[in-house]
């Protein structure tokens, strides 16, 4: 009876960590995307998450291993996102726009400040090592995401890097102009592609 109670009990304190892990993950991913991270303290962090010192270095053993599960957990999301919106059983044009639209509806929802990589890459180039080569592996798998998926239609080569310019593209101006301008810019660049 003893070792069930001691069982509930610190599944119960797992749970509970767990949920300060993620107001730790939420918090900052939001604190670091608006000021950018070497402007933002784990002591703002903390403050904004509520949460403990001791429970923020119990999850992180530091700022930088918070930056990178965030940079993880971010590209995770947006693949997932990605997964669910891309039209892969038709033609090579029904992925595409689909593709570019649904890269779109990420930066809407989720990017209208930019790409999150990028700004950890400016951030931490030549000071962290770990960080910039998630950022160059993330970028990496997008292209390579994007020629595999393209594999099955048969497309010129350089398809793939074609398409990623389109969408990193949207994403970096999408913080100075209108979406809309983004938007139709973006599908007017695929057509040209497509001919």
């Amino acid at each position: 009876m003893l070792i069930f109670i001691t069982n509930v009990l610190s599944g119960g304190l797992n749970l509970k960590q767990s949920q300060k892990k993620v107001a730790i993950m939420q918090t900052a991913e939001k604190l670091f995307y608006q000021h950018g991270f070497h402007a933002i303290g784990v002591k703002k962090i903390l403050e904004q998450a509520d949460v403990a010192t001791m429970t923020m270095y119990y999850h992180f053993n530091s700022k930088e291993a918070l930056i990178k599960d965030i940079l993880l957990q971010r590209e995770q999301r947006y693949f997932q996102f990605l997964a669910k919106s891309i039209n892969q059983d038709d033609d090579v044009k029904n992925y595409l726009e689909s593709l570019v639209q649904a890269h779109l509806n990420w930066i809407e929802t989720h990017g209208a400040n930019g790409c999150l990589f990028l700004r950890a890459q400016q951030e931490y180039a030549g000071i962290n090592e770990e960080i910039t080569t998630l950022v160059s592996d993330h970028k990496g798998k997008l292209l390579a995401k994007i020629d595999h998926d393209l594999q099955s239609f048969n497309t010129s080569a350089d398809c793939a890097l074609q398409l990623t310019v389109i969408l990193e593209g949207a994403t970096a101006l999408a913080q100075t102009i209108e979406l809309n301008s983004v938007t139709e810019t973006a599908f007017a660049l695929l057509r040209s592609i497509l001919k």
